[in-house]
């Protein structure tokens, strides 16, 4: 989701820092202002934790897209409510050790029951219809059941990409160090979820998750 620095310079015999998978990853020297965007950037758009030590928020808004058919059935026209969501950036750091995958993957689908349940007490009429985000790690939530929607390569997908993987490198466990190591590129996708299958999976009697680790 929208989510994942100290500054390091290049290891001997290793690609240049500011490029991952042949993208380019902003130089440390924008940091400060980076991440002061990125401050600004959530209070504007009213992003509210779900859960206080939780690890994802919430943007309620209008569906700013084309029409969307997702595979259970559910349709998102344009306008239609919608909830945006967010990974909290701070959370990830503060969880960032080694094993906190599967803390983060614990976190976030506790902050999932957390807004099945608070959806299930809104009107009807102001529950948004679906949730969805813009994210670089796509594979990863599908496995939670949401659908993945690649994007057109416009010059918007590669700026979210180019923010996103800042994110990632400055949030993240590894930092400036995960440049220096071979990854697959990660392209953004939408991924989306309608609220009867966030209350199927994650309401009061949820679904069996395979992927769910013992």
């Amino acid at each position: 989701m929208r989510g994942p620095s100290e500054p390091h310079g290049a290891s001997p015999g290793c690609r240049d820092d500011s490029r991952q998978a042949g993208r380019s990853v902003a130089p440390p020297w924008l940091d400060p202002i980076l991440s002061l965007a990125e401050v600004v950037d959530r209070r504007r758009r009213h992003i509210r934790p779900i859960r206080a030590d939780g690890l994802l928020g919430l943007e309620l808004g209008q569906h700013r897209g084309g029409l969307v058919r997702l595979s259970d059935g559910s349709v998102i026209p344009p306008g239609a409510p919608v909830g945006y969501m967010h990974l909290r950036n701070d959370r990830v750091r503060a969880l960032a050790s080694n094993g906190w995958q599967i803390t983060g993957y614990r976190e976030g689908r506790a902050d999932l029951a957390a807004l099945a349940r608070w959806y299930e007490r809104q009107p009807t009429a102001e529950r948004p219809v679906a949730f969805t985000s813009t994210t670089i790690l796509g594979p990863l939530i599908r496995r939670e059941g949401w659908q993945v929607v690649p994007r057109r390569r416009t010059w918007r997908a590669r700026l979210d990409e180019w923010w996103m993987s800042w994110l990632m490198v400055h949030f993240g466990l590894a930092g400036r160090k995960r440049l220096t190591r071979p990854h697959r590129r990660l392209d953004s996708a939408e991924v989306w979820l309608s609220a009867p299958e966030l209350v199927g999976r994650y309401g009061k009697e949820p679904r069996p998750d395979p992927h769910r680790p013992s």
